[in-house]
């Protein structure tokens, strides 16, 4: 058998990436990491930090620096239609867990790779291209534009439209009704507001979140119908709906870029084989009506390390990777079907006044604390039919 470069290979240092590289090598084995871009680099992102990634996030020691560089807490959620006043609805508690955090991407990218740089038993390689994973009885291969990388184990976290899932032959997507997502930051002088704010609008909806510095994250989640109008007038016409759709926004400022990412709903025929294992967005991405992506990136990341400790890892990872994203898929589709039609958000919001703890239970569920059965067959109905 032909020496092993690393124990592991990692393609791709986002959050998944790179947690993942960390919480290998801090078992004990050796990680060679790459990724084509170069670090810090910044990426459309929905940069909330759900409360269930908090518990990865402090097991790499992370948490306590982000919070004293400033990163704010997140509370909840805010949701309601154009003009109207919002229904509010906390973060469900979780043994010790409540409150979520604003990460803006482009630090949390750099804290994540700047661990890396200190931990011994990684070797990080920026500007280098993964062109393809081979397969073999001896183990996978990574093709890179200088050379070959072969490990026991290849972790592939390229991210939404990976490149290599597909070449696997592992891509299922993506599915219309295609969904696209474009995002800014905004500065907003005053104090805090700890909320994720979602506001419905006709064809799409704005999602708002603190990220530190008095910035706030201004994403916009649309339909590929709405998205035509923005063609040839990307910051322009962002601009001008984030103004008309969210009035409160109108005496800040758009700072930076904007970026524009999507379609979503990629899946894959399968998560784990033959030693190569999908991590982050690279494993399958629903819609990031939920919020999740980052938390859920980084407790795969925290699986496939402990997978790679047990007798059959790719078994292993598989059953970790459904019990970590069959029921939140399940909430983001029952999300996107409430969304689609401002009748239902309105019905969504009387319902909140009468039984406000419905929607921190199918949080909780999204966030993988409890199953569906934690919602009682009295809510189901009073959610679709009013009654």
């Amino acid at each position: 058998m032909a020496q092993l470069d690393a124990d592991l290979a990692v393609v791709g240092a986002g959050p998944a990436g790179a947690a993942a590289a960390l919480f290998v090598a801090r078992s004990g084995r050796r990680v060679i990491l790459i990724d084509q871009a170069t670090f810090p680099r910044d990426k459309a992102c929905g940069e909330g930090l759900m409360p269930s990634g908090r518990a990865p996030l402090r097991a790499l020691g992370l948490e306590a620096p982000l919070v004293a560089a400033g990163a704010p807490p997140l509370h909840g959620i805010q949701f309601g239609l154009i003009g109207q006043p919002q229904a509010a609805a906390s973060f469900p508690a979780y043994r010790g867990e409540q409150a979520g955090l604003g990460v803006r991407r482009l630090d949390f990218d750099q804290r994540l790779i700047e661990a890396v740089a200190h931990e011994p038993r990684i070797s990080f390689h920026e500007r280098l291209r993964a062109l393809e994973v081979r397969r073999s009885a001896d183990g996978p291969t990574v093709i890179t534009t200088t050379g070959e990388l072969r490990a026991r184990h290849v972790v592939v976290a390229d991210g939404l439209r990976s490149s290599l899932r597909h070449q696997l032959g592992w891509t299922i997507g993506p599915r219309p009704p295609h969904r696209y997502g474009i995002v800014g930051h905004w500065q907003i002088d005053g104090p805090l507001d700890p909320w994720v704010r979602i506001t419905f609008a006709d064809g799409l909806e704005l999602y708002e979140g603190p990220v530190g510095d008095n910035q706030r994250m201004v994403g916009l989640l649309c339909y590929q119908s709405s998205m035509r109008a923005f063609a040839g007038q990307l910051e322009s016409r962002y601009r001008q709906v984030v103004r008309e759709t969210r009035p409160a926004l109108r005496n800040g400022q758009q700072v930076g870029d904007i970026h524009a990412v999507g379609p979503f709903s990629y899946r894959a025929r399968t998560v784990a084989a033959d030693g190569i294992f999908l991590v982050g967005d690279a494993a399958g991405f629903s819609d990031p009506i939920t919020g999740e992506g980052i938390a859920t990136g980084l407790r795969q990341a925290q699986a496939v390390a402990a997978a790679l400790g047990t007798r059959f890892p790719e078994r292993t990872y598989r059953r970790a990777h459904r019990r970590l994203t069959g029921d939140p898929r399940r909430v983001a589709a029952l999300l996107l079907r409430l969304s689609r039609t401002p009748a239902l958000v309105e019905r969504g919001m009387r319902n909140h006044d009468v039984a406000p703890q419905m929607l921190t239970k199918l949080l909780g569920v999204g966030f993988g604390y409890w199953g569906f059965t934690r919602i009682t067959p009295r809510e189901w109905l009073r959610l679709f039919t009013g009654w």
